[in-house]
């Protein structure tokens, strides 16, 4: 449905200039688990040849399937940081990717780890390949700043149950000398814990890591330091006692973590939404940090961390697999569109998050208007468009010189978190539904691998085939429905929208053939030198302190403050 959106990216300033020295860093390169190649035709996997499932047209196809990095995790332990996910060499036409979360047993072997155990907040994949550079400026849900071109792969905890397919001849493809992407990986580990402290945990409440008592202020203050940066044990234990959040505030450093408050749409706004403002946020991906603990009970100090035997330490990988052939003359490419997240409007591409009050109590359908089941609803509905909050498509010139670009809409799936009850999409010029993706909870016993109660393991898709054909100006309805029963922080209403060029045009496949950037490019590159230049500077200076914490622990090269928002 939608298009690639301006630079007003998911990460702060300080993230950018983490990723940009991450993927230029030594790799060390994992052996795939398996690349198998399966019968002539076969495009479903099934056996039998004919073609059908994702439709290749030309038996080549093949599936390669990898691990990340471990992911070694303390008990309420998160991990939020960046992974090279090694590909075949490109140039390859991907037409499905599938990821999940996965240990190994006493005998070495990968098993999948239960949600309630690993909680796959989410993984978001990119591609930094210097032939995507003309497409840094593009804006896709929970894209890096410092991210070329955003790929169609990113889910939550439905990912195991919603892997990503396209129809021929539509692939997500690479070019020549490609051979890896990018993925930021966010998974916070709860095994062990009561379910209600895992649910909550999972919600990233802010913790005494993320907040300085004010008396703590002052003293910084009067002795002419500033603000804090990093917490002491002692510090920690009087916040952590302190009764609700009128006697702490945000550490700066915190709150830097996004660079922008102001990206809440009107009805956030007029509600107060706590998510929307700095001193009265409680929970959320800004407290979510690599190397943080989601609740102070489990809190481990460094010195804590050395001395452990970590026998309560858990490893964990996110595995993902990729279903892949030839790129081929008949194949069209897919990339993401700039909508749409329910946070934002016509003017912003969303805040990603905001945080659902609890309206009610009791899940009853009294008063069940619309029939879904659920009486006690938050709703959030706004108006987007395919090519995001930009002057015209993408983000390339004037709305009045491209407001007759079409694109194909090939694919659309929300994204949820733990409550959500549906993302709705329609056509707001007639108010005709486009898309709706639910969210499929699980109904089997606790730890039961793709059913699993109180969590979403799926989500369904639109699949347009024949693709949709929309003008990028086209303004969607967008409605992302919480139970409100209870109240939840760091929320999400995404959609994600695959989508391709006519036959005959080029306007995300290869955006350096667009006049724009025929003519401004080279601007376009030396401003964003300017940015990486700036960001390094801003990161070495008042974060650097951050970059030594957990040193020889984290799993790959990390920014730090992994997740600015």
């Amino acid at each position: 449905m939608t298009a690639p959106r301006p630079c007003r990216g998911f990460f702060s300033l300080t993230t950018a200039a983490a990723i940009a020295v991450f993927v230029t860093a030594s790799k060390e390169k994992h052996a795939p688990l398996q690349t198998l190649a399966l019968a002539p035709g076969d495009g479903d996997g099934d056996g039998n040849g004919n073609g059908n499932g994702d439709g290749a047209e030309y038996g080549n196809t093949l599936t390669f399937t990898a691990l990340t990095k471990p992911l070694p995790l303390f008990p309420g332990e998160v991990t939020n940081t960046w992974h090279h996910l090694d590909i075949p060499p490109g140039p390859i036409a991907i037409s499905e990717f599938s990821a999940d979360v996965v240990e190994k047993d006493p005998t070495g072997d990968l098993v999948p780890v239960p949600l309630g155990d690993a909680y796959l907040h989410h993984h978001v994949v990119y591609s930094s390949h210097k032939h995507y550079e003309n497409q840094k400026h593009w804006w896709s849900p929970m894209k890096p700043a410092a991210a070329n071109r955003g790929v169609g792969f990113g889910a939550g905890t439905e990912s195991r149950g919603t892997p990503q397919r396209f129809p021929y001849p539509y692939r997500f493809t690479t070019v020549a000398g490609e051979d890896e992407l990018v993925a930021n990986v966010h998974v916070i580990n709860t095994r062990s814990m009561p379910m209600g402290s895992a649910h909550q945990c999972l919600e990233c409440p802010c913790t005494a890591e993320d907040r300085v008592s004010r008396a703590a202020i002052e003293r910084k203050r009067e002795k002419k330091k500033g603000w804090f940066r990093f917490r002491d044990q002692d510090e920690m234990s009087t916040v952590s006692k302190q009764s609700g959040l009128g006697n702490t505030t945000l550490l700066e450093s915190v709150i830097d973590r996004r660079s922008n408050w102001t990206r809440c749409n009107t009805q956030l706004v007029k509600e107060g939404n706590s998510a929307c403002r700095p001193e009265s946020y409680y929970g959320g991906l800004i407290c979510c940090e690599h190397g943080e603990f989601c609740m102070d009970d489990y809190f481990m100090t460094k010195q804590q961390i050395a001395d452990s035997d970590n026998s309560t330490q858990s490893v964990y990988y996110l595995r993902y697999s990729l279903t892949y052939e030839p790129l081929t003359q008949g194949i069209q490419p897919l990339y993401l569109a700039a909508c749409c997240d329910a946070s934002g409007n016509l003017t912003s591409s969303g805040n990603i998050e905001y945080d659902v009050p609890k309206l009610c109590d009791g899940p009853g359908a009294i008063g069940d208007g619309d029939g879904d089941g659920y009486a006690c609803i938050h709703r959030l509905e706004t108006v987007q468009t395919l090519h995001g909050a930009a002057t015209g498509a993408f983000g390339t010139g004037s709305a009045v010189e491209d407001e007759d670009v079409y694109v194909d809409v090939v694919y659309m799936v929300g994204h949820l978190h733990r409550g959500g009850i549906s993302m709705k999409a329609y056509h707001a010029a007639n108010n005709s539904l486009l898309c709706e993706s639910l969210p499929i909870y699980g109904t089997g016993g606790t730890g039961e691998i793709g059913n699993e109660p109180g969590y979403i393991n799926s989500m369904s898709t639109c699949l347009f085939d024949p693709p949709l054909r929309m003008k990028t100006t086209e303004k969607i309805r967008v409605v992302g429905s919480y139970n409100a029963t209870e109240s939840h922080t760091g929320v999400m209403s995404l959609f994600y929208i695959a989508v391709a060029d006519p036959p005959g045009t080029r306007i995300g496949g290869d955006a350096s053939s667009i006049g724009f950037w025929k003519h401004f490019q080279p601007l376009a590159i030396f401003v964003a030198a300017g940015v990486v230049i700036g960001a390094t500077w801003q990161f070495v200076t008042r974060y650097g302190y951050m970059a030594t914490r957990r040193s020889g622990y984290e799993a790959v090269p990390s920014s730090g403050h992994s997740l600015s928002v």
